[in-house]
């Protein structure tokens, strides 16, 4: 079957041809790298004359995102009936046998299953890291290939750390296309690209048409600095506390941490906890440690006050009104807010330790990523990114950022207050 081969730029070509398995392209708006891909996609699906039953993924952030894709390859195969188009679940139906699915990433879980033979992740920084994990896994029988394509926009996004492995693993490959690529190409306007130059602040003209990633507008605390956080081992010990957020509902965790100073040496994880699983749990750790019942605080709110309850030790309400300095009243909303914004000082000062496993760092990494200034928010005081948005961004609670903010809530002389 003889394949449609539009014109490429060189750029395109160069990123279609890649030997490596894995491709990450991080390119400006509109230099034509989605439908490069899109014929990238179409003719893996006719590189046999017999792939009956292949599945051929293109997978977006929401099903609108594919969907678009899906009427521009329907569209440039309209002139041929040698095709079937269903356009309610988004599939193409190739005559051999091969089959296109144009799907979204918005349900991670639905994308496990099935066997892939060639996917292409179109704006894959604005989906959720779980769904990549569930998309690879749909690759391992076939050893099938993927390229993975978007703006990254802030350097804390999951796929910048793909970028930095195809440092390291020749399974993976990284491109950069940026609007002077294009117009060297022909692809797009020079005059156009200057005007939107004009047009937009610096940080946004970078990040859309030069691809360049930056810091993400309101983050709190330095990416080196949390990468810092796994291994600043010259750290000293000191005091031993106890930090605890309690599982409330659902897909929450319940973290404990046992701190020795501002280094962070055991961390317990429970799935679901009772109030005496948790009593229990850091009754044990207490006494392994030997931490004065003083240096305990947990989360009160919800099941955390059954907990603080019944051991007598500190309790931590996080809507409480934030703590005065030196006799003066800070300008945060609580006591919670006062106690992150602290949090990203010491971390961006490489003044804390915490030794975790490689599924923990990922946890914590991606929780403190999100410690954010909201956006739009009418108030003058200092408003943190709401647990609401983050659950939204990462898929779960930030129960461990929760747990290691609470660490801070000691450095606050007036913290009695706070205990009932």
């Amino acid at each position: 079957m003889e394949i449609i081969q539009p014109h490429l730029a060189s750029y395109q070509k160069r990123i279609l041809n890649s030997k490596a398995r894995f491709t990450i392209t991080e390119a400006s708006t509109k230099v034509g790298k989605t439908f490069s891909h899109i014929i990238w996609l179409y003719a893996k699906a006719h590189e046999s004359e017999d792939c009956e039953g292949r599945n051929y993924w293109w997978v977006a952030p929401v099903f609108n995102q594919s969907k678009i894709a899906f009427n521009r390859l329907r569209r440039y195969l309209a002139h041929t009936k040698l095709y079937r188009f269903n356009e309610t679940n988004l599939i193409i139906y190739c005559p051999n046998g091969a089959e296109i699915h144009f799907k979204s990433a918005e349900k991670p879980d639905n994308l496990y299953g099935e066997d892939v033979y060639a996917c292409v992740f179109d704006e894959a920084p604005r989906a959720r890291e779980e769904a990549w994990f569930a998309l690879r896994s749909t690759l391992t029988s076939t050893n099938a290939p993927c390229k993975l394509i978007g703006n990254f926009g802030g350097i804390s996004n999951w796929v910048h750390k793909l970028k930095e492995k195809s440092k390291k693993d020749k399974q993976y490959e990284y491109f950069k296309v940026t609007c002077w690529d294009a117009i060297a190409e022909g692809i797009i306007d020079e005059e156009e690209v200057l005007q939107a130059q004009r047009d937009l602040p610096a940080k946004i003209f970078k990040e859309l048409y030069e691809a360049e990633a930056s810091e993400d507008e309101g983050q709190l605390i330095m990416n080196e600095s949390i990468v810092k956080v796994f291994s600043n081992v010259h750290i000293e010990g000191g005091v031993k506390y106890i930090t605890a957020d309690i599982a409330r509902l659902g897909r929450d965790k319940t973290v404990i941490m046992v701190w020795d100073g501002w280094r962070a040496v055991e961390i317990v994880e429970m799935a679901t906890s009772t109030v005496d699983e948790s009593v229990n749990a850091i009754g044990l750790l207490i006494d392994k440690y030997n931490v004065n019942l003083s240096n305990v605080v947990v989360d009160e709110d919800g099941v955390g006050g059954g907990v603080k309850d019944y051991l007598r030790c500190t309790g931590f309400v996080n809507n409480a009104k934030a703590i005065k300095v030196n006799g003066k009243e800070e300008n945060f909303p609580n006591v919670k807010t006062q106690c992150y914004y602290r949090l990203a000082e010491i971390i961006n000062r490489n003044e804390i330790y915490i030794n975790c496993n490689e599924e923990q760092e990922r946890f914590i990494t991606e929780e403190l990523e999100m410690v954010r200034l909201a956006k739009e928010v009418d108030t003058t005081k200092i408003v943190l990114k709401s647990k609401d948005d983050i659950k939204k961004a990462i898929g779960r609670s930030p129960d461990y950022s929760d747990a290691i903010m609470l660490r801070v809530s000691f450095t606050l002389k007036s913290l009695k207050r706070l205990v009932f």
